[in-house]
């Protein structure tokens, strides 16, 4: 696919059509989730002011269109991400390092998560009963006890929100063609910081000296951030768009997507060309058409206050109800399960909104036919090219460096694969080698898996492989996709994504072909064709 020929106006409307991909329906509950307690707050606080659920035309007619413009800054939280990462990912990798992407997703998502579950208990009213209790129990709030508790919660949640474990290494061990190295682990330099500043807080705010002042004083600014005081909630316009915004951010950050062949050609045209002003118009145009269906959900949305108004009767189970569903979405956002969502909600449209996306852009047929430009593999510097300059000679001494950039050496790794053998990249020098990052539950990777089995049993004995990575799934589900998809080609495992982290991978599928000195000659985001495979590892075999 040509990017030159993709319009600002056809990236929206595809955008619009991958809404039906069963890579984005995941983002579908949360988002309802996070809006549908917002809703239920806003009406179950208009029944208490009123009285009898009778709320004033003017007011009404105020918050018409709020909810709508609550998705709107939700639409706009998930295009920042999309844009960035997505650009991060690819033209600036060599600059911020792959596993960097991965490591600020994660706190996103992590931290994200924690709050969203907050929110969730506050919409369940289980937050502010908790401060009522407080506020009534002096003798809670009044014990150092107290403050002993929340200070263990806050270093526990700012270790594991930075580093996934409450016991964190300053350093970590690197995978390099040069051997194991150790690096620093910035994150867990950052969190031992806000350990350290949280702990000044606690001790000279007098958290341990004047408990009930200190978490008097706390809960007072809580209160006043949540709008604990319903009527201050009724008056106050545009309450919450940054809030909607914020979840946005978190949402998409917390959820692994699979690439379509538009958004994918766009990707892939920034990582080969570093041209940030063209791709990110492109991707921020795909992302707002995403969006628009979110927009229209909104607005259905609401249309159910009036309703839910009526059902004051129900009000407290609905917003019980509602609050719990935001913990659940809360739970897979912090443990980073939200994509496993997807899994549940494949069907058998999931392929008919990818065929559909391929005519609405006209360029692109998985069935191999000629419709599809081919990537080009972009030149890897030669020693005598490198030699026109100082910097270039001192380049061609040492070597490629190790990275993720095209005509860096593939980072180095070990691990088995699903039959339990093992597998170390730099053992397969001398071969062509087909990198594959792929999930089972990612539609595109389905689509483009037989035309790697192809390629492999075409040229498996002429110094080539195919090495297709698993995202963090078990055994067992990769065994079980081997068999339905009755291909032959290695998976390797990564139950713990260490390797896409150490590759930066954040969509899938992603793939990058090594020569047969390991260097990286080209990558590519989104679904391949098999014409597109066989020119490049073709010319690849070749050089």
């Amino acid at each position: 696919m040509n990017v030159d020929n993709i319009s600002f106006g056809l990236a929206f409307l595809v955008g619009i059509i991958s809404f039906l991909s069963p890579c984005v329906l995941p983002l579908v509950p949360a988002y309802i989730g996070y809006l549908g307690g917002r809703l239920t707050n806003r009406a179950a606080t208009q029944v208490t002011i009123s009285g009898n659920g009778q709320v004033a035309l003017q007011q009404s007619r105020r918050s018409r269109f709020e909810i709508a413009l609550h998705g709107v800054f939700f639409v706009l939280g998930f295009t920042f991400v999309f844009v960035t990462i997505g650009l991060l990912s690819t033209a600036f990798v060599q600059q911020i390092g792959g596993r960097n992407i991965n490591l600020i997703t994660g706190m996103i998502s992590r931290f994200g998560g924690l709050l969203i579950i907050f929110f969730g208990l506050h919409t369940m009213g289980v937050i502010p009963w908790v401060f009522r209790r407080l506020q009534e129990e002096q003798r809670l709030i009044a014990s150092p006890v107290l403050s002993l508790f929340f200070g263990l919660l806050g270093v526990s949640i700012l270790l594991w929100g930075f580093t996934t474990t409450l016991t964190p290494s300053v350093y970590s061990i690197s995978t390099t063609t040069a051997g194991q190295s150790q690096i620093v682990n910035w994150p867990t330099i950052i969190s031992y910081l806000l350990v350290v500043g949280y702990g000044l807080w606690l001790f000279l705010g007098g958290a341990f000296t004047q408990p009930a002042a200190f978490w008097g004083g706390v809960i007072a600014r809580v209160q006043t951030v949540l709008y604990t005081d319903t009527r201050r909630e009724m008056t106050t316009r545009g309450e919450g768009y940054a809030a909607s915004a914020l979840m946005g951010v978190i949402f998409s950050a917390g959820w692994t997507p699979c690439i379509g062949p538009l958004y994918g050609a766009v990707l892939t045209y920034s990582a080969n060309t570093g041209d940030v002003v063209r791709a990110a118009p492109l991707l921020a145009a795909y992302s707002l058409g995403l969006g628009v269906p979110f927009l229209l959900t909104a607005v259905l949305l609401d249309r159910a206050q009036g309703t839910l108004r009526r059902l004051q009767k129900h009000m407290r189970m609905i917003t019980l109800v509602s609050g719990a569903f935001l913990v659940f979405i809360g739970v897979l956002v912090a443990s980073g399960e939200l994509q496993s969502l997807s899994q549940y909600l494949q069907g058998q449209y999931s392929e008919f909104s990818i065929n559909l996306e391929e005519q609405v852009v006209g360029s692109i047929d998985y069935s191999g036919a000629a419709t599809t430009a081919p990537v080009a593999v972009t030149a890897v510097p030669t020693e005598a090219s490198a030699l026109n300059s100082i910097a270039g000679a001192a380049a061609a001494f040492k070597g490629p460096e190790s990275g993720t950039d095209i005509g860096n050496v593939a980072p180095n790794f070990e691990s088995v694969t699903d039959a339990g053998k093992p597998v170390k990249l730099s053992d397969l020098r001398g071969q062509v080698v087909v990198l594959n990052f792929w999930a089972t539950w990612c539609e595109p990777c389905k689509v483009e898996m037989p035309a790697f089995e192809k390629a492999y049993q075409t040229n498996g004995k002429n110094n080539f492989t195919v090495l297709a990575v698993n995202n963090s799934e078990s055994l067992d589900k990769v065994q079980t996709f081997r068999q339905q998809m009755k291909v032959t080609i290695p998976f390797v495992m990564d139950e713990k994504g260490e390797l896409q982290r150490q590759y930066g991978v954040v969509s899938y599928p992603s793939t990058y072909v090594l020569n047969k000195e390991g260097v990286i000659i080209a990558k590519q985001f989104g679904p391949m064709t098999g014409e597109q495979i066989d020119t490049l590892v073709n010319k690849a075999l070749a050089s």
